[in-house]
C-alpha cells in the first residue's frame, strides 16, 4: 500500500497542502554492509565445501589407480590436473553467473 507524505508549503503567505504517494520501498537483495545477496554467499559457502571434493577425488582416484596398475605418478598426475581443470570451469562459471566477469 502506498504511503502519504504530506508536504505543506508556505507561498505567498497561505498554506498549501501537497499530497504525494510514496510506493514502499522493496528489501534489497544486495546487504548495505558487505555488497553481496544472501544467494551469493550461500553459493560462495557451497563452491567452498565443494573445492577439496573436486580436486580431492580425482587425485585420490589417480593415485588408487597407480597403485592398481603400478604406473605411479602418471594416473595421480592426471587426477590432479583434472580436478584442477574442473574446479576451474565452476569457478569461471559462477563469477560469470553473478557478473564478475563479462
Amino acid at each position: 500500500m502506498p504511503r502519504r507524505i504530506r508536504d505543506e508549503k508556505l507561498e505567498s503567505g497561505s498554506k498549501e497542502a501537497k499530497t504525494q504517494t510514496e510506493e514502499p520501498k522493496e528489501p534489497d537483495e544486495k546487504q548495505q554492509s558487505g555488497g553481496i545477496s544472501w544467494r551469493q554467499a550461500v553459493g560462495n559457502v557451497g563452491l567452498a565445501l565443494a573445492i577439496p571434493w573436486m580436486i580431492g577425488v580425482p587425485a585420490l582416484l589417480g593415485w588408487w589407480l597407480d597403485k592398481k596398475f603400478e604406473t605411479s605418478p602418471w594416473c595421480l598426475i592426471i587426477g590432479v590436473v583434472l580436478g584442477l581443470v574442473t574446479t576451474a570451469l565452476d569457478i569461471y562459471k559462477l563469477m560469470k553467473k553473478f557478473g564478475q566477469l563479462k
